[in-house]
């Protein structure tokens, strides 16, 4: 109760903060395979975890659901979308593409210190890897292409970027149930990192789109095994 009392009383900027914080983390739990596609969304037992009031839970359900990674049903209830595998190949399509573009771009503009940020993510990736560390990899795979997309200064590819592979969060992690996939995608973005260094456009745009292509691939191997 004292919880529910201190957030009522809280100015509307503090409420907007906590808000996102509750976004941000159900974003996080679908992302770590802690709430899984078709799964319902407990408000109540999910704003106990969090020590909020269901209010914020309920608007982080709604931005989610905005975003393609949530299904609110009316009298039902909040849950994680199931990703269709049409749309999932679909989007990686798209993401090819456009790291393929991305890559191009830093191939001529990237500066010394975005370079080695992005040199110590492969570093970090590749000790994952070799641990087996799946969510580590995982999300440090994820920064890296964030990474990517942000240095390439082009705001408009970003937010495409950003609102469609954000909805391969409910399927992406099986791609690197397998230490070997973990290495091979490794192995590519050092194959970028090199083309980039290379200043040749062309190159870097070939090798981060063939990238994007065996993401896919990966994917698909990890489905057709898990049904296997």
């Amino acid at each position: 109760m004292a919880q529910r009392r201190l957030l009522a009383t809280k100015p509307e900027s503090d409420g907007a903060a906590l808000a996102a914080s509750v976004e941000a983390e159900l974003e996080a739990m679908i992302a770590r395979g802690e709430l899984g596609p078709g799964q319902h969304i407990n408000e109540l037992a999910l704003a106990r975890r969090l020590g909020v009031s269901r209010g914020p839970v309920r608007e982080a359900a709604r931005a989610l659901e905005r975003m393609g990674l949530v299904t609110v049903i009316l009298n039902r209830g909040a849950f994680v979308r199931e990703l269709q595998i049409d749309e999932a190949l679909a989007i990686y399509d798209l993401t090819a593409v456009l790291l393929g573009y991305v890559a191009g771009r830093l191939a001529t503009s990237i500066s010394a210190a975005q370079l080695l940020e992005l040199q110590a993510h492969v570093g970090e990736m590749e000790a994952a890897a070799q641990a087996g560390q799946q969510d580590v990899f995982f999300d440090t795979n994820v920064r890296f292409h964030k990474l990517m997309f942000s240095y390439a200064g082009n705001a408009p590819v970003e937010a495409v970027y950003l609102a469609h592979t954000r909805k391969l969060l409910l399927l992406r992690r099986r791609s690197f149930d397998e230490s070997p996939h973990m290495l091979q995608s490794n192995g590519e973005h050092r194959e970028i990192m090199d083309a980039i260094l290379s200043g040749d456009a062309e190159l870097a745009r070939q090798v981060a789109e063939r990238h994007g292509r065996a993401g896919r691939t990966r994917f698909l191997r990890a489905i057709a095994y898990r049904e296997a």
